[in-house]
């Protein structure tokens, strides 16, 4: 594909060259998935008013966040194993928000750390948390957080109980992937995806592995926050 004009393009792509357990940990949902669509239908909905015979020489859609000046009213929201899309993933979606003006926000799970983040870009990222059982490593980072310059905490309520993402554990989502033949043979096919992998160091949680005793893959990370 040479062109893409649209996110179903994109979702294309996507396809041909992410393993399939981390495209599904992407496009999908917990249980029936009912909320995923859910919010995708209201998404849809929504529509911009369109207004005519105005003077349109000047127009910007440049506006300010919590006081934070940005090219368009738009942030790049936190996802959760970015790094795990492309490799290095965090880093590269951060230059890129920053490259265009508009914020990103880096997820608790990511694989990135928060300082990798802070050490490859310039201008302050904001951090989405997860208040985990574990308080004190909650505190620590925040800490981490506050001393990488991070300009916003952006607070997850909404998981008090882990939901069950049924692709998961079909996929046997894990980070890095696990050596088993349906793993190896979905790597197979995505050449540039491994090569990219071989290429960078960082292939687990980033603010957890080191931060955590015990914490490597998902199975163990879900063992520790339940």
């Amino acid at each position: 594909m040479t062109l893409v004009t649209d996110v179903a393009d994109m979702q294309a792509l996507a396809r041909r060259r992410v393993p399939k357990m981390f495209y599904d940990y992407a496009d999908t949902g917990s249980w029936t998935q009912s909320t995923y669509r859910e919010n995708e239908a209201a998404l849809q909905r929504q529509k911009l008013r369109q207004r005519v015979a105005r003077n349109i020489d000047n127009r910007s859609i440049k506006t300010t966040m919590i006081g934070q000046d940005v090219a368009m009213p738009v942030a790049l929201a936190p996802v959760g194993l970015t790094g795990m899309q492309h490799a290095d993933g965090e880093i590269l979606a951060a230059q890129a928000a920053e490259e265009f003006g508009v914020p990103f926000t880096l997820s608790t799970m990511s694989i990135c750390s928060i300082e990798d983040v802070a050490e490859h870009t310039k201008s302050p990222f904001w951090f989405q948390l997860y208040v985990m059982r574990d308080r004190g490593f909650s505190e620590r980072l925040m800490q981490r957080a506050d001393a990488a310059g991070c300009s916003a905490l952006v607070l997850t309520l909404d998981l008090q109980v882990l939901g069950q993402r049924h692709r998961d554990l079909k996929n046997g989502l894990s980070a890095p992937p696990k050596p088993k033949p349906l793993v190896l043979a979905d790597l197979a096919l995505k050449p540039r995806w491994c090569w990219n992998m071989l290429r960078t160091g960082r292939r687990q949680f980033g603010n957890i592995h080191g931060h955590v005793s015990g914490v490597d893959d998902m199975s163990s990370l879900a063992e520790w926050t339940n």
